[in-house]
């Protein structure tokens, strides 16, 4: 339908609709922004750490001694020291995107809304890029070298101080049941630390992919033990918290999140110049006729050292 122009009976003209600068269209009673909806799921996982290269080396190190042994005053005093730590360097990736309108468009814009758009999808742009960065270490993680020469999931991390042996973050495949549940709780409860001590982690968080969130929820909530027809009870039943993981592909891996402190999570983001939308100087002399553009920009790199709170199984 053709706009609807408004004129004034007493004058020659156009009327102008308060707060618009560009002839009122009628025939829209009302605008609807659609905007790109970025759950923000990953980003609890990660380290942050602001760098100052473009190829930062970022890790961990551990400070645990072995407990002292039995020792005279007169005997010389028995000298421990602490394992060293791992290293992992990433590369910083500069992104950029940008968005332009130009006069045509604004003239024809009666609602001043593109403009407004053109700018404001710009911030999603980046969280969306964040979420699918992060997302990908859980992703690839089989297959994608830590700091210490094994796959970020695998079963043959071999301890700071090799004196403690190796210790495992991947199960042995399975399908989620609450057995396979308890399994890697145990496997968390009992991993050791550098030195060969135990050093329990405690499952806090089942994280899944929408796929998993029916089995995973029957875990969590249900009063009798699930795949039982003993009437046993479900003592797992509100102990763990779950997460439901959009962005992951495999849809039947689920991963556990312990409750170590953040410093030794192993995942890290290393920002140089985190997202900003700047505006762009139009109109320029070889772009008249482009009025107004923004622009979004960062460096950041995503990547994981050692990632000690994690375990995850693949799923059957």
């Amino acid at each position: 339908m053709a706009a609807t122009v408004l004129f004034d009976p007493a004058y020659t003209g156009v009327i102008q609709y308060p707060g618009y600068v560009n002839t009122y269209d009628k025939s829209m009673d009302k605008y609807l922004e659609v905007s790109a909806r970025v759950p923000l799921v990953n980003g609890q996982f990660f380290t942050e750490d602001e760098v100052d290269n473009m190829t930062p080396k970022l890790g961990t190190w551990n400070s645990e001694l072995k407990t002292p042994g039995i020792s005279e005053d007169t005997e010389l005093l028995p000298m421990e020291q602490p394992a060293g730590g791992r290293s992992k360097e990433g590369e910083i990736d500069t992104l950029r995107v940008a968005t332009r309108i130009t006069r045509t468009m604004e003239r024809i814009d009666r609602s001043g809304k593109i403009r407004q758009m053109a700018m404001a999808g710009l911030p999603n742009s980046g969280k969306r890029y964040m979420e699918l960065k992060m997302a990908n270490v859980f992703n690839t993680g089989t297959a994608t070298e830590g700091a210490d020469g094994s796959n970020i999931w695998a079963n043959d991390h071999i301890h700071d101080d090799a004196s403690g042996g190796t210790w495992s973050n991947y199960e042995t495949a399975a399908a989620l049941t609450s057995t396979t549940y308890n399994t890697m709780r145990v496997s968390m409860r009992k991993r050791t630390s550098t030195k060969g001590y135990v050093s329990p982690i405690v499952l806090k968080q089942l994280m899944v992919p929408p796929d998993l969130e029916e089995k995973a929820r029957q875990i969590q909530s249900s009063n009798l033990k699930p795949e039982n027809s003993l009437n046993q009870k479900n003592v797992w039943e509100g102990k763990f918290d779950i997460i439901v993981n959009d962005y992951l592909t495999d849809t039947n891996g689920w991963w556990g999140i312990g409750d170590l402190p953040e410093a030794m999570w192993g995942l890290h983001v290393a920002y140089l110049e985190r997202f900003s939308v700047m505006s762009l100087p139009y109109p320029t002399a070889d772009y008249p006729d482009i009025v107004a553009g923004w622009r979004l920009r960062g460096q950041v790199d995503v990547f994981a050292s050692v990632a000690y709170n994690v375990h995850h199984n693949i799923g059957a």
